[in-house]
């Protein structure tokens, strides 16, 4: 089965604060919706975490999610920044700068590639 074929969803989102939150109550809606609930909220976080990233440094964010597997799914996250994602070195003093740090720790794998318009940063998470 090719993976359109599976179940995705695309969300354009506001480079704002709010969209995080949004992207984040929409993913748990839509995991729902598919009978994969993100019971440990990994998903979640990691959406957050990439959203927040994708915020921060560009002007336009799409929120990509789809379920490549049965026990997979795939956060993708759009914007039109060229740069790749650079983790930051580790402080735990610091008020900010763990996010790919935590999206590593949480996902099975995660990276990024360049498109026409920007790149997208993805992780590949498992669901129950």
């Amino acid at each position: 089965m090719d993976y359109l074929e599976r179940p995705h969803f695309i969300l354009a989102l506001k480079p704002s604060d709010t969209s995080v939150r949004a992207a984040r109550d929409v993913v748990r809606v839509v995991l729902e919706g598919w009978d994969r609930p993100d019971t440990t909220g990994d998903v979640e976080l990691i959406t957050s975490e990439l959203v927040t990233n994708a915020i921060r440094h560009a002007g336009t964010v799409t929120l990509v999610l789809y379920l490549p597997d049965d026990k997979t799914a795939m956060v993708e996250v759009w914007d039109d920044n060229p740069d790749g994602p650079v983790e930051a070195p580790r402080d735990m003093q610091a008020e900010s700068g763990r996010g790919l740090f935590i999206v590593g720790a949480l996902s099975r794998s995660w990276g990024w590639r360049p498109t026409e318009e920007g790149k997208v940063t993805w992780a590949r998470a498992a669901t129950p």
